[in-house]
């Protein structure tokens, strides 16, 4: 009965390893990085133009992106007609299977107009001047209109700026990862994603401790450190990347700044990122065929006779119960909510959810479930319920 039930735990948790890669997901890939210190009629900026650098050395030495599709303009190179004829460039080049990525690290303003006080957004070029936004600067609108012209598949805007009027939709919860096929479907579909440093009569965060701004600080540490992979599934995704700015620069902001993350269109498509040390091994779920299956059950028999289960002979150990609270191992102000508890070949794993916003306990505020490792779940003193997870039954007591 026993080696029934493991059997039954090894048939749906049983997972393949698929080597992926950028270019497995992705023919091409694209950017354009803007960044302005130096302004002709607003003030100076300390840190963008080193914001831009590290985002461009980032893109190409972590994440693929050939150096001649990446283009850099800085200062008096980042005009209006400059940044407009660089990114209708940018667009027509990439082909049907291509990511792009747009990053402007400079000045951002809003223009409230019209009889219903109508919010819209604008960019800064080097030129821009704040009495004459129509005239020199680059209306958010135009982000949208070029991402329509464009035929690549994946299209993510990085804006370290903060302004109102984004013409763009709240973006939707992220699917559970869990599910067969999800690799597939996020890479397939077609998107169109801007994140931004923040909203409205909101202003950007330099610290020279930083030697960046708060919302690029985060990005690199996202992106190169891999801290926006919330689910550690070696891949990290455009809503990911959104999640963890909008927690972390808000954080360390102290709720001065908080990033907006929006889509362009209704589809449902992310784009991908995999740090080239990490384009190995992704665990994604499998259907298993009859015959699949019998031959687990075969592999695992086998192999048990041979050797001792090491789920046999595991002692029981303590865990989280499903419905408490704990925190992030890796982010000791996030908190966790425990769904289920459940045996992978590897070992116990929750699965959870993460606050997205402190202090509020409203079930929008939630993201999607993830699929962790129990050890990187820790007790709330006072608060986690704890229990004995018993390998032979599957049940908490």
């Amino acid at each position: 009965m026993k080696n029934l039930f493991i059997y039954n735990i090894f048939l749906t948790s049983f997972c393949f390893s698929l080597s992926l890669e950028h270019s497995d997901i992705y023919d091409n890939s694209w950017a354009l990085v803007v960044g302005i210190n130096k302004y002709e009629n607003v003030r100076p900026l300390n840190y963008a133009i080193e914001d831009a650098s590290a985002i461009k050395n980032m893109l190409i030495n972590d994440f693929g992106f050939p150096r001649s599709n990446v283009n850099v303009l800085l200062n008096n190179e980042a005009s209006q007609s400059n940044i407009k004829k660089q990114l209708n460039a940018l667009v027509r080049s990439a082909k049907d299977n291509d990511r792009v990525v747009f990053y402007f690290a400079g000045h951002g303003m809003t223009e409230t107009s019209g009889l219903e006080g109508t919010d819209m957004g604008f960019l800064l070029p080097v030129e821009g001047d704040a009495d004459n936004l129509y005239l020199t600067a680059i209306p958010m609108d135009e982000l949208k209109r070029i991402s329509n012209m464009s035929k690549a598949k994946h299209m993510m805007f990085l804006v370290d700026a903060c302004y109102g009027g984004l013409a763009a939709q709240n973006t939707r919860s992220l699917q559970n990862s869990d599910v067969p096929n999800f690799i597939e479907k996020i890479s397939n579909d077609f998107s169109r994603q801007i994140i931004t440093a923040g909203g409205k009569s909101e202003e950007v965060l330099e610290k020279d401790d930083w030697e960046h701004s708060a919302f690029t600080k985060n990005i690199l540490s996202g992106l190169k450190q891999k801290r926006a992979d919330l689910n550690a599934d070696g891949i990290i995704t455009g809503s990911e990347m959104g999640m963890y700015l909008k927690e972390n620069v808000s954080l360390d902001t102290d709720n001065f700044q908080t990033p907006q993350v929006r889509r362009f269109t209704s589809h449902e498509g992310e784009i991908i990122f995999i740090p080239k040390s990490d384009e190995t091994k992704i665990e994604e779920p499998k259907s298993l065929s009859v015959e699949e299956q019998l031959q687990a059950m075969l592999l695992l028999y086998s192999q048990s006779q041979i050797q001792q289960n090491p789920v046999q002979t595991q002692a029981n150990v303590a865990v989280i119960k499903p419905g408490s609270i704990g925190v992030n191992a890796k982010n000791l102000s996030q908190e966790i909510l425990i769904e289920e508890i459940f045996l992978r070949p590897n070992g116990l794993a929750y699965k959870v959810k993460f606050k997205m916003e402190i202090g509020s306990n409203d079930e929008e505020n939630w993201s999607r479930v993830f699929v962790i490792d129990i050890d990187d779940v820790l007790e709330i003193p006072g608060e986690t319920i704890t229990g004995i997870y018993n390998y032979n039954t599957g049940d908490v007591e």
